[in-house]
């Protein structure tokens, strides 16, 4: 199972393997295991891959296992296996093993072992 931890999530729609969570403003969202848990909630999945999806921006979202993708802009992004792609600026970004996709600008770096890195 992946473990995510998203900070300063600023009010966004989050989708992780298909469900919408709507976190509140400066709120953290860790995903361990089978849990996801914002704040006080919690929900159980059963899947062994996450793909998380912020609609918004993100301080940072990390996770071992499954892609990250940001509609808005982010702090630092970080995954050992899986795509990364922001629809606004980012900080730093660093995959293993995964495809790196920026449309906006990068103030910091981008690392991928075995992917590609797209800056547009």
């Amino acid at each position: 199972m992946a473990t995510i931890v998203c900070s300063n999530v600023n009010g966004s729609n989050i989708q992780v393997n298909g469900r919408t969570i709507k976190a509140p403003p400066g709120s953290s969202i860790t995903i361990d295991g089978d849990k996801i848990i914002i704040g006080d909630n919690e929900l159980v999945i059963k899947d062994k891959v996450i793909n998380i999806s912020i609609e918004g921006t993100v301080g940072s979202a990390s996770t071992s296992s499954g892609s990250i993708k940001v509609t808005g802009s982010s702090g630092n992004l970080t995954t050992s296996s899986g795509d990364i792609s922001v629809g606004g600026n980012a900080s730093n970004i660093t995959t293993m093993s995964g495809d790196v996709d920026v449309q906006g600008s990068v103030s910091g770096n981008i690392s991928t072992m075995s992917g590609d890195v797209s800056h547009h």
